[in-house]
């Protein structure tokens, strides 16, 4: 091969190394969040965003709609942009016309525009223009999808609008998001931030409108609890834990069970508790439907031990759906007060989701309904013991069977001499022309 060949395949290799590193440093950055940007501060006004984002675990579809307005007297050339960050795949239109865009740096936009502090300092931005004539209205679409950051234990955050109050270049008078969570389970949410808990519907939808002025960050903290936990058997140095790691994804839950059983004969890896190894048991019991085996777990296991943690929240709900279910009442009511206790962040979120569902919240509201029927059912069955008590006393009394018999030969004695007056003292009927 010649020198100079040679030296051409080392430049292909450098910028096919280069572009490779580029692509992956934008996706693992994660999505930030950040809005739509008046790069060169023309004199535009986003009137209106409206905005869907669905959330799939570490993943998300963004898809918004910005009306812009040229509110002066002479055409308008807009540049716009968003930065790169967490994002693989941009599509931009006005009117379905696709519109094109420019990958660009920070540092070349600021060398054209002097943009300042007008903007975040990203390193990388798609940029784009759009002409309005004065007076004109557009409607520009932008739908992306995005990488969401990984954090310390297999958690993410999905934050919007935390980029509103800092003087930036992308303000919008009125907005509206809808927030979709893929999959949605309440005790997959770790904290909440800019909206009440409670407004999530039963399939983790959040709308959420606001003004200008009054826009703060929206924040979502969640993590899969049961998969945290799998994934941590998994990272085990030892085989059986791995083991009952992958027999419970392959859905083979009366193996997974055995397994447990073998493994807590004899636990092997100090760095997984008893109880997190009784936990995979109880929850392959619980989609076999085997719900009395899988109470006789979790009602008395010590969920401190557990991780992560908020693995309880799990199992509070799920006690909670088979008591409803079987009408244990008594239990329901003690499972509601175990929660009232825990001041923690994610139990505080799961709390306010109960309480406006239909199903969870129709309970807790008529919890003093519940109180009173488990106190009349117990002074029933109270009453009912007395009796039972009065009548074993009777029966053990020695002359229990005299008495007995006395008194059913007084009442037959009773009965016959009663059927006997009335026949003497029935009338002859005579019939007469």
């Amino acid at each position: 091969m010649g020198l100079s060949k040679i030296k051409i395949f080392i430049l292909v290799l450098v910028l096919s190394v280069s572009f490779a590193s580029t692509v992956y440093s934008d996706t693992t950055d994660g999505w930030k969040g950040y809005g739509l940007y008046n790069i060169n501060d023309s004199k535009i006004t986003i009137l209106n965003e409206d905005v869907g984002v669905e959330i799939v675990k570490d993943r998300l579809n963004y898809n918004g709609e910005f009306l812009i307005r040229n509110y002066s007297n002479a055409v308008v050339k807009a540049t716009l942009g968003m930065p790169v960050q967490g994002i693989d795949k941009i599509i931009l239109q006005e009117k379905n016309t696709a519109i094109k865009w420019k990958k660009r740096s920070f540092v070349s936009m600021q060398n054209e525009f002097g943009m300042e502090t007008r903007i975040p300092k990203e390193e990388f931005w798609y940029v784009f223009n759009l002409t309005l004539n004065p007076g004109e209205t557009k409607i520009l679409t932008v739908s992306l999808e995005a990488a969401q950051q990984l954090e310390e234990k297999y958690s993410y955050t999905f934050t919007y609008y935390n980029d509103r109050k800092l003087g930036f270049s992308n303000q919008v008078e009125k907005t509206s998001l809808y927030i979709t969570l893929s999959n949605f389970k309440p005790y997959n949410i770790l904290s909440v931030q800019g909206f009440d808990p409670g407004l999530m519907g039963v399939k983790g939808d959040i709308l959420v409108k606001t003004v200008e002025e009054n826009t703060d960050t929206i924040a979502i903290k969640y993590m899969d609890v049961t998969q945290a936990l799998l994934s941590k058997l998994q990272s085990s140095a030892m085989y059986k834990p791995r083991e009952i790691a992958l027999t419970f994804l392959g859905k083979n839950y009366i193996k997974t069970s055995s397994l447990c059983d073998e493994y807590l004969k004899n636990p092997i890896d100090s760095g997984i508790s008893t109880e997190e190894i009784m936990f995979i048991k109880g929850e392959s019991l619980r989609r076999l439907q085997n719900y009395e085996k899988y109470l006789s777990i979790v009602e008395t296991m010590d969920y401190s031990k557990l991780f992560p943690l908020e693995l309880k929240n799990k199992i509070l709900l799920d006690r909670m759906t088979i008591y409803i279910e079987q009408q244990s009442n008594d239990k329901l009511i003690d499972l509601y007060s175990e929660l009232e206790k825990d001041t923690t962040e994610s139990t505080q979120v799961l709390k306010a989701w109960i309480k406006n569902s239909s199903i969870y919240g129709a309970s807790q509201l008529n919890k003093d309904i519940l109180i009173k029927q488990v106190e009349e059912d117990k002074k029933q069955e109270q009453e009912g013991l007395k009796l039972m008590q009065l009548y074993e006393k009777a029966m053990d009394f020695k002359y229990t069977p005299i008495i007995l018999f006395t008194a059913g030969l007084l009442f037959g004695l009773t009965i016959r001499m009663f059927g006997f007056k009335r026949k003497r003292k029935k009338s002859n009927y005579i019939y007469r022309m």
